[in-house]
């Protein structure tokens, strides 16, 4: 289990350590960090999650998610024909 540390009045606590290496991302309006599962939280400037298709948008536009296309759909070429 982790150590915790002790935080006086008026101090900030000390940042994770990440397994992931990955430094967190400061925006405009933003902070983006990754969790150690793997998965990016964003935070907004008043310290509140963001969500859904927000933190969607917010996160393909610092190009930390690549945008899939969907997949083709299967052509009736490829369906056996029914004789």
């Amino acid at each position: 289990m982790a150590k915790k540390v002790a935080v006086k009045k008026g101090e900030k606590k000390p940042a994770r350590v990440k397994f992931t290496g990955f430094v967190p991302v400061k925006l405009k309006e933003f902070t983006i960090t990754q969790k150690s599962s793997g998965r990016y939280e964003v935070v907004n400037s008043q310290g509140k999650n963001v969500n859904g298709a927000d933190k969607v948008s917010i996160l393909l536009e610092a190009k930390l998610l690549q945008p899939s296309l969907p997949k083709a759909a299967a052509t009736e070429e490829t369906a056996p024909a029914a004789n």
